[in-house]
């Protein structure tokens, strides 16, 4: 009789713990987040970038700074905004340097002479 008492109690157990929503709670194995590549930026973007980190005019002499899209290149396998960078000087446009935006907006650069040719 005592078996049978112990054997119901222990099936009252599970009935009620199941009952209850007991279940394994072990959480799921977490993948990392695939990284999204950055979206290209637009030239006019690009252009603002090189504004916002050269400026609009040049602090020592208050020339006007311009920037003037001319390409996407590849240098080292990687995509650039190419643009030509001058500055008005009595009145002209005086050719300063051509600069490489990256076309995820990360890098800038002075673009190298052979390849500003």
């Amino acid at each position: 009789m005592k078996i049978l008492s112990a054997l119901c109690a222990a099936l009252a157990a599970l009935v009620l713990l199941s009952a209850c929503g007991l279940r394994d709670e072990t959480p799921a194995p977490v993948r990392p987040a695939e990284t999204a590549p950055a979206a290209a930026i637009t030239p006019e973007e690009g252009a603002a970038i090189l504004e916002d980190q050269l400026g609009a005019a040049d602090a020592a002499t208050g020339n006007v700074m311009s920037y003037v899209y001319e390409d996407t290149v590849t240098l080292d396998g990687a995509a650039f905004h190419n643009y030509r960078v001058s500055w008005l000087v009595d009145g002209h446009a005086s050719y300063l340097a051509n600069y490489l935006v990256s076309v995820d907006g990360l890098v800038v650069q002075e673009c190298p002479p052979d390849l500003a040719e």
